[in-house]
């Protein structure tokens, strides 16, 4: 994993080097005063995928029109002194709001600040003009290094970040359920913490996945499907993590061997869905994950009509049918996972 990453990181420092030599190379073919404006420009919206690169691109863009536009405008009519400026960049703060393009306030005011307070030697306008077109051949020159040179698609790391998230789950699963038979377990706090830093990671990439609207509809649509279903999953292994709080001590569950099973079942489940995710090969080993648990709540039914209930106490009764009844979600939860992977993500 380690060597991926400092592979990964290299190609992006290559990329990114690429884009501002590209950038500042452009602006001298067409004359432009201030070029490393281009080359700024290509190194702040290179990210590490297309998709973030376009999101960034069209942020900047965005902000470097409003803010050129209204330093112009300010600067060709009223002038340039302080009062002029302030007025200027809470009319570009503002209209980014107008304009729904809350990402782009910070950027706009800036271009007003470099168009109305740095010193010129021509109009406004034309610096406006310069400042604008600049700027635009830097975010094109890193579109077209980010498409062509070692592409990085939003697309494919979600894809991998969702496989992630299922073996991260599957691990706290694993943790909770060891939990209630008093065994040797890790950190449950520390396992989700890192769920939640994988989910919190997928959600970025979903959005700049979303962004990338170039290749196949049908694969955007099926990770935002999927991210849902993970979602659900997450939520179904939450509610077994809470049912099992202050239970380390109980015994009444320890009369069913089915929760071995079931344990181990669910577990297979999250590391074949993971697999299928990775690789676009489904796992035939698949475990039929409703029949222990279907044979579980029968003996408890009988255990329930014997009495056997009585010597308990009534949290932990509570806590026993709580766990079967999450148990009983998270397992039609992954067999929706199963059926979603095996439809959208498997090469036929």
């Amino acid at each position: 994993m380690f060597s991926i990453a400092v592979t990964d990181n290299a190609k992006q420092s290559v990329k990114t080097a690429i884009a501002g030599v590209a950038a500042m190379y452009v602006t001298q073919l067409f004359h432009l005063p201030q070029g490393y404006w281009a080359a700024i420009s290509a190194l702040i919206v290179m990210q590490s995928n297309v998709g973030a690169t376009l999101s960034a691109s069209r942020t900047r863009l965005a902000g470097t029109a409003v803010g050129a536009l209204v330093g112009g405008a300010f600067t060709a009519l009223l002038g340039d002194n302080l009062l002029d400026f302030a007025l200027a960049v809470a009319l570009a703060f503002f209209l980014c709001f107008v304009l729904r393009l809350p990402d782009s306030q910070r950027l706009a005011t800036v271009t007003v600040a470099i168009i109305m307070l740095i010193g010129r030697s021509a109009s406004a306008w034309v610096v406006a003009l310069h400042r604008f077109a600049e700027v635009s051949i830097g975010i094109l020159v890193a579109l077209v290094i980010s498409l062509i040179l070692w592409p990085n698609h939003a697309r494919r790391s979600l894809r991998n970040g969702l496989a992630d998230a299922l073996s991260k789950l599957g691990a706290l699963y694993q943790t909770a359920m060891g939990a209630t038979r008093a065994e040797a377990v890790g950190s449950i706090e520390t396992l989700n913490a890192q769920v939640s830093d994988v989910f919190r990671k997928n959600a970025v990439l979903l959005e700049n996945a979303l962004q990338e609207a170039f290749g196949s509809m049908r694969e955007r649509e099926s990770l935002a499907l999927l991210g849902a279903q993970v979602e659900r999953i997450r939520r179904a292994v939450e509610a077994i993590e809470i049912a099992l709080q202050d239970g380390a001590a109980d015994t009444y569950s320890l009369r069913f061997a089915q929760w071995d099973h079931i344990r181990t079942d669910a577990a297979a489940a999250f590391g074949s869905l993971a697999n299928s995710i990775r690789t676009g090969k489904l796992d035939s080993q698949w475990p039929n994950l409703m029949a222990p648990i279907s044979e579980l709540d029968a003996k408890a039914a009988v255990a329930r009509k014997s009495g056997a209930t009585a010597s308990y106490p009534l949290d932990e009764i509570l806590r026993f049918y709580s766990q079967l009844l999450s148990s009983r979600t998270l397992a039609q939860e992954l067999e929706l996972a199963r059926g979603l992977v095996a439809s959208r993500f498997v090469s036929k």
